[in-house]
């Protein structure tokens, strides 16, 4: 098994595919040895990096070629804040502007169509943090085989 990334002090991190036990580091990354891999799931890890999504690693002969572009955590944290703030506030401005609709109150209508905006502006501001804050394992192929899908790459 090869497998690269371009973050420092990675982890290549195996578990039993049917157990739910706990992830058992592997191999350092840069990683070059023989691993058992059947039966088992992977994921990558390191400090300030998204941890990736778990993946499996076709077991046979000869070397499983893999790369890791990883993503910030913090940019991630960031986005998820940003998606669910934006989500909560706007929940809340649609209240807001169905109430003053309802009851004729202009200052609740105007009040709940500026939530309505800021809460569009917080969820389209979240999904570049998102984006650059996953973690994607591609194969040699260079298929990604954990992580972001190619459409939402910026």
């Amino acid at each position: 098994m090869l497998v690269q990334s371009d973050w420092q002090n990675g982890w290549l991190e195996l578990r039993s595919f049917l157990g739910k036990e706990p992830w058992q580091r592997a191999c350092p990354l840069p990683c070059n040895q023989d691993l058992e891999v059947e039966g088992t799931e992977a994921r990558v890890t390191a400090p300030g990096m998204t941890t990736s999504n778990a993946f499996r690693i076709d077991p046979g002969p000869g070397v499983a070629r893999l790369s890791v572009a990883g993503g910030d955590a913090n940019l991630r944290r960031w986005g998820m804040t940003s998606l669910i703030g934006g989500l909560v506030i706007g929940l809340g401005g649609a209240s807001l502007y169905g109430y003053g609709r309802v009851e004729h109150k202009q200052p609740l209508i105007t009040l709940g169509l500026v939530s309505l905006g800021v809460a569009g502006a917080a969820v389209v501001g979240s999904l570049p943090l998102l984006a650059l804050g996953a973690t994607t394992v591609r194969d040699a192929r260079g298929r990604t085989i954990a992580g972001r899908e190619p459409w939402l790459r910026f």
